[in-house]
């Protein structure tokens, strides 16, 4: 059981601070908007360390907010650190009530695509009603990936689902298993082509829905089964952090959206397009269809899948640091 007999996911927390790249840079967000005598709000404070992080950049006082109970942990947890004036709320950041208006917003707002922590729209409902004109936030901006890629090292659905299981047939799962976005440890020796920007986008004005696309011409000849997507954020200007698969590990890794396998030759095109809505919880959803080409243009496939488990199980995270 975790803080006063509500259950607290801590390992999931750890999980998160044990990510140096992530750390290195949520300190630099914090140092580099943070001025003395800052009123600063944490949204989705988590564990609170970026709320006492902020006490120790000059912060006059802070205000750090989660829904989850942990909030009572990290209480204790700034006690114990000598960290005076910051106020733990347990409660929802897009409804809370605060005392006065703040000079600085910041959240680890975050998850797997960018959109998996499902927190954007509470970040714009609280800037509006709590943000100091001319205040200051972070991140101040996300910028989504992808490049094609051979993912039979990370996803290998008919391998399993159509061999028979104690005799049972179980292909029928097969299409389901392809139509679900997925986490991946990509190889950048698997990824072809140039990365392409899908997405760019403010974190605190998230749109209701998104349609955006990205186009790759091969190179060479090679077997693609999918589009391999990150992240980039601007934590704040000037403090920058990728999660693309050549760069040093993050927890987020990368994002998978499965096509048909595909031995595509060099010169072939692929067209990818991408669907986004939230449901009334902000959990993101995709349709994603796509589109190889022939060199001269012609239609060679195309291929439209709906993600009707979101990002999966495995996306699902909790906010706060």
């Amino acid at each position: 059981m975790g803080a006063r007999g509500h259950r607290v996911n801590v390992s999931y927390h750890q999980w998160m601070l044990e990510d140096e790249v992530r750390n290195d840079a949520l300190q630099a967000m914090v140092d580099a908007l943070v001025q003395p005598g800052d009123v600063v709000a944490d949204l989705g404070t988590g564990t609170g360390i970026l709320a006492v992080l902020a006490r120790r950049a000059g912060a006059a006082r802070v205000y750090a907010i989660d829904a989850s109970p942990i909030v009572r942990l990290a209480q204790d947890m700034a006690r114990q650190n000598d960290a005076d004036n910051i106020t733990f709320i347990e409660g929802d950041i897009a409804v809370v009530e605060l005392p006065e208006t703040v000079d600085v917003a910041f959240s680890e707002c975050l998850g797997n695509f960018a959109f998996g922590d499902s927190m954007f729209g509470a970040l714009r409902t609280f800037s509006q009603r709590w943000l100091k004109e001319g205040g200051r936030v972070g991140p101040v901006a996300v910028r989504l990936f992808g490049q094609p890629m051979d993912a039979r090292l990370n996803w290998r659905p008919a391998t399993f689902w159509q061999t028979p299981w104690r005799g049972l047939d179980l292909s029928a799962f097969a299409h389901g298993d392809a139509e679900l976005v997925r986490v991946i440890r990509a190889v950048p020796s698997f990824l072809f082509s140039e990365p392409e920007l899908i997405l760019a986008f403010d974190p605190w004005d998230r749109q209701e829905t998104y349609e955006v696309s990205a186009q790759w011409t091969l190179a060479r000849d090679r077997v693609v089964n999918g589009v391999c997507v990150w992240f980039d954020v601007d934590w704040a200007p000037g403090v920058t952090m990728t999660t693309a698969a050549p760069a040093p590990e993050t927890h987020w890794s990368q994002g998978l959206f499965p096509l048909p396998q595909r031995e595509a030759s060099a010169g072939d095109r692929l067209d990818l397009t991408i669907a986004i809505a939230f449901d009334e919880h902000e959990k993101p959803a995709y349709r994603w269809i796509g589109t190889w080409r022939s060199p001269d243009g012609a239609i060679i496939e195309r291929c439209e899948r709906k993600d009707f488990e979101h990002f999966g199980p495995s996306m699902d995270s909790s906010p706060g640091v």
